[in-house]
């Protein structure tokens, strides 16, 4: 079996999905989300009320909602998230979050379970860590790209 056949198959539960995404309720702060984003070292916040993921608060936010605005330290996240976020389960597979992702145009999906629980987090950075530790070998031989043309010169 290839490595695109094995990955690809993949169910998300399998996946070492650490560390915890940040989870914030609706009515947190927003510099409060940031600074939590800031120190946990991670891209986005998934946003909850009463549990349940009604949102996603993503780097991309800051810069398209907030960057050309001041917004007040004590804005709620619930007014500059995206509603509905995209998600998916724990059951789906690789290959399946992968095209989810990528039609989409995504670098961040909430994992929820069936009443819509957060139960992790498949950020882009994650998925190639986990074709990097699993298949090594393989993601180390994979020919270049055809007539791929650098606009930069090599070295330093």
């Amino acid at each position: 079996m290839s490595i695109k056949t094995v990955a690809l198959k993949e169910k998300l539960g399998n996946l070492d999905l650490h560390p915890a995404p940040v989870i914030v309720e609706e009515s947190t702060p927003y510099k409060k989300v940031i600074d939590r984003m800031r120190v946990d070292a991670i891209g986005c916040a998934v946003v909850c009320r009463d549990g349940k993921v009604t949102g996603i608060f993503t780097e991309r936010d800051v810069l398209n909602k907030t960057a050309v605005e001041n917004i007040p330290a004590r804005t709620p996240i619930g007014k500059l998230m995206t509603s509905p976020p995209l998600t998916t389960t724990l059951n789906a597979s690789l290959g399946q979050a992968i095209e989810l992702m990528r039609s989409r145009g995504v670098r961040n999906l909430p994992l929820v379970d069936s009443e819509n629980r957060p139960v992790g987090l498949l950020t882009v950075g994650r998925m190639i860590r986990y074709l990097a530790d699993h298949f090594p070998a393989e993601v180390v031989n994979l020919p270049p790209v055809p007539d791929q043309v650098s606009s930069e010169a090599e070295g330093a």
